[in-house]
């Protein structure tokens, strides 16, 4: 599991004041902690998280030395830059379940002449700690023109350890009519005939 470092917040500073200087403030709440711990990240250091996990995935964060086992709950960034303005971890206890999600990942779309439309691009669901999935893999290769694929077909809803917070025929994604060009359809048609 991926380790990250932060310290404690510093209270003589205000969040514009911590931006100012480099730094990220944050939180970690629920688990076992009685009230929610105020942090601070080196700018880069969350860059370097989000670049390699996003909302809902698990990850270890050392605050001073103690370490946590925490989800990425929240990522607030500002408007017009999408700079990082904030980061909200939730700690988990191997024992009680967390309510997370798993985001879709389309593999071969390139391979796929066929138009994808995408509904969903999470699943939500609650699961313990060690049974929590960060991403659903759906290979498009060789997938027929009509197909549908809905959440009741992927793998995580045949998952026992696993509860779904959505229902299990909800549309994921479907493959319709072509995404060629007119004219390369009609030659396609008149090499054909």
């Amino acid at each position: 599991m991926s380790i990250f470092h932060a310290d404690k917040r510093d209270m003589n500073l205000n969040a514009k004041q911590l931006k100012k200087s480099g730094l990220i403030p944050g939180n970690i709440y629920g688990g076992e902690l009685d009230q929610s711990l105020l942090i601070q990240m080196q700018q880069n250091e969350a860059k370097q998280l989000l670049r390699l996990k996003t909302t809902g995935n698990k990850l270890t964060l050392s605050v001073d030395g103690k370490k946590y086992s925490v989800i990425i709950k929240e990522i607030g960034r500002t408007p017009v830059s999408g700079q990082i303005e904030h980061l909200s971890f939730q700690s988990l206890v191997n024992s009680k379940m967390v309510a997370s999600s798993a985001r879709i990942v389309l593999l071969n779309r390139e391979k796929v002449s066929n138009s994808v439309q995408q509904r969903l691009f999470e699943i939500p669901y609650r699961a313990l700690p060690s049974n929590l999935v960060e991403e659903i893999e759906i290979d498009l290769e060789g997938m027929p023109l009509d197909t549908y694929v809905r959440v009741q077909d992927l793998a995580i809803a045949g998952n026992e350890d696993i509860e779904l917070l959505i229902e299990p025929d909800d549309l994921v994604l479907s493959i319709v009519g072509s995404r060629k060009p007119a004219a390369e359809k009609e030659e396609e048609q008149a090499e054909s005939a």
